[in-house]
């Protein structure tokens, strides 16, 4: 008998022992991962892409219609509870400074004016958030970030801003799709 409980009392220690260093190890790891978790910030991304037809058809000299490729227009809307500064936007892999107006009422609607009578679409619902309206200039950025390159890899768009001084990274996988625009 005297066997089985110092078996009992001597397996109980080495439990309590275990138990606290898998607690320890859990610790540790949780800590880890959190470390290396993206920073999104407190701020909500809108994207779409709106397709762009062409107007007159470009012809070579042999009356062969010329290749091009297909043109977008792209409504980004980044609200947020601070004050943010925008670094770059990547668009479909591609690096671009980016410019931005601010000040936008909410909600944002758009309606296509190719389309007479066309109903509008909720861009940005109504918010308390500051808005700001997101602009890809036509100039790339020599010295991307790659943390920006390597997000963009798998994300249709990648929208990196400063807040507080931190680097923040924003993505959406797909932009919704608005209604194609004709060429006047």
């Amino acid at each position: 008998m005297n066997f089985i409980k110092a078996l009992y009392l001597n397996w109980n220690s080495a439990s309590r022992t275990a138990m606290k260093q898998l607690s320890l190890l859990l610790i540790i790891i949780s800590l880890t991962l959190s470390s290396f978790a993206q920073k999104e910030g407190a701020s909500k991304l809108y994207g779409y892409k709106q397709k762009v037809l062409p107007g007159t058809v470009r012809v070579d000299a042999v009356g062969k219609e010329l290749p091009r490729k297909p043109r977008y227009n792209y409504f980004i809307y980044l609200a947020s509870n601070t004050r943010v500064e925008p670094v770059e936007i990547w668009v479909n892999g591609e690096c671009y400074s980016v410019g931005s107006t601010e000040g936008a009422t909410t909600p944002i609607e758009y309606s296509n004016p190719t389309i007479g009578g066309g109903k509008s679409q909720i861009l940005v619902p109504k918010t308390k958030r500051r808005v700001l309206q997101l602009n890809p200039s036509l100039n790339k950025i020599k010295a991307p970030t790659s943390k920006g390159k390597t997000l963009s890899a798998k994300n249709e768009l990648v929208v990196i801003y400063k807040s507080d001084g931190k680097l923040y990274y924003k993505t959406e996988s797909k932009l919704n799709d608005l209604e194609s625009v004709a060429m006047q």
